[in-house]
């Protein structure tokens, strides 16, 4: 059967409906999230346990809440759902070696995790997860006589703790989802609970997987990305886009693929807000960045450069940052120091004051905004101090 017509075959449509209801259901069941959209994330990352094989970067999920919240428990959900699942949650270093080193395609899951820092003991733990969600990803080790060993880390991981990510690059690898104690009553997963639906509707995720992975491939190869979505961000999203995307056609149902973007893109605007916050020179080039793209914005064409009135570039940030304090002087100061000005004129221009207009000479500046670009990409993708 073609490809186009295993898309549009009923009975093809019929089971993908199935396998959704069966999984979602079992989340709902066991599960409160705070959001809608998280059960569709759940699933989704799910699904791409069976697929990781085929991109080259993968994301994490990241689920984080307090005591009593439920995280060990949907910890216990992907490892009885994900593929070929290894669930750990206070794993030494030789163990964490043996694991990754014995399978490749494991899903690593991480309960327990709040001390991921580089200073603590699971320092080790926090390398693997930084550099596992490419397929070159890799650990050196020395072992016996000298001899050096690589360790590759490569492969989906579910980070589960109380306070969430705080190193800024991890967590640009990750898709953060928040549980809260539940509202309702739920079902207690106990190890004696019945394991039929849990069976059934993992052999259905595997005869998924086994049926489309030449279209989750040929479709990755022709990926052309989605609006908003750039840089390492694409690269973290473009297999949970891609999947939904396919679930999508199979169920003719775009708002799947719809959803996931949205939450996507609100995800990424809410860490580089977070990663802004008591950053002053980031919050400069972020505001700059935003307003020289504004179509609206005015500018002038002196000698083949475009000027932006500086006192307005400085109220943009003012204004977008709540920082009323920011001079022209000190934002100029940044702009400098970072070599975004290229140029400084002075031209008369005309000013309202009142009801009548006068000529003002303004302080003008012109932008390097390809570096200005690089900047904002540089913080945004990898949380760097500028």
């Amino acid at each position: 059967m073609s490809k186009s017509k295993r898309k549009k075959d009923p009975e093809i449509s019929r089971q993908t409906k199935e396998m959704v209801r069966l999984v979602t259901g079992l989340f709902r069941k066991y599960v409160d999230f705070d959001e809608k959209s998280f059960y569709l994330i759940s699933f989704l990352y799910i699904l791409l346990t069976y697929f990781a094989d085929i991109f080259y970067a993968i994301p994490y999920l990241q689920i984080f809440g307090r005591e009593g919240s439920g995280k060990s428990r949907v910890g216990d959900l992907f490892s009885k759902l994900c593929t070929n699942p290894f669930a750990s949650g206070d794993i030494s270093d030789a163990a964490l070696f043996r694991v990754i080193a014995q399978k490749s395609g494991q899903t690593l899951i991480v309960d327990e995790a709040d001390d991921l820092s580089a200073a603590t003991r699971r320092g080790i733990l926090l390398r693997v997860l930084k550099t596992g969600y490419r397929q070159n990803g890799c650990v050196v080790r020395c072992g016996p006589g000298g001899t050096v060993k690589r360790f590759p880390t490569f492969g989906p991981k579910i980070i589960l703790n109380e306070r969430g990510i705080t190193d800024r690059a991890l967590a640009s690898r990750c898709i953060i989802l928040h549980i809260g104690r539940s509202t309702r009553r739920l079902e207690q997963l106990k190890p004696s609970s019945d394991e039929t639906e849990f069976k059934q509707a993992k052999e259905r995720i595997r005869r998924f997987a086994d049926d489309f992975r030449d279209l989750v491939d040929s479709h990755y190869a022709s990926f052309e990305g989605v609006d908003k979505i750039r840089g390492r961000d694409e690269e973290v999203w473009a297999p949970m886009i891609i999947i939904a995307d396919l679930l999508a056609s199979l169920l003719h149902s775009p708002l799947i693929k719809e959803e996931l973007i949205r939450f996507a893109q609100n995800a990424i605007l809410q860490r580089e807000k977070t990663q802004l916050i008591g950053n002053t020179q980031a919050q400069i080039i972020q505001s700059t960045m935003a307003y020289v793209k504004e179509p609206t914005t005015p500018a002038l064409k002196i000698d083949g450069l475009r000027f932006y009135v500086g006192e307005d570039l400085c109220r943009s940030v003012r204004e977008g940052w709540s920082i009323p304090h920011m001079s022209v002087e000190a934002f100029s100061r940044v702009l400098n120091q970072l070599n975004i000005i290229k140029d400084v004129r002075r031209p008369r221009l005309k000013m309202r004051q009142g009801d009548s207009e006068v000529e003002v000479q303004r302080s003008c500046y012109a932008l390097d905004e390809e570096r200005l670009a690089k900047l904002v990409s540089q913080y945004s993708e990898g949380g760097k101090k500028l």
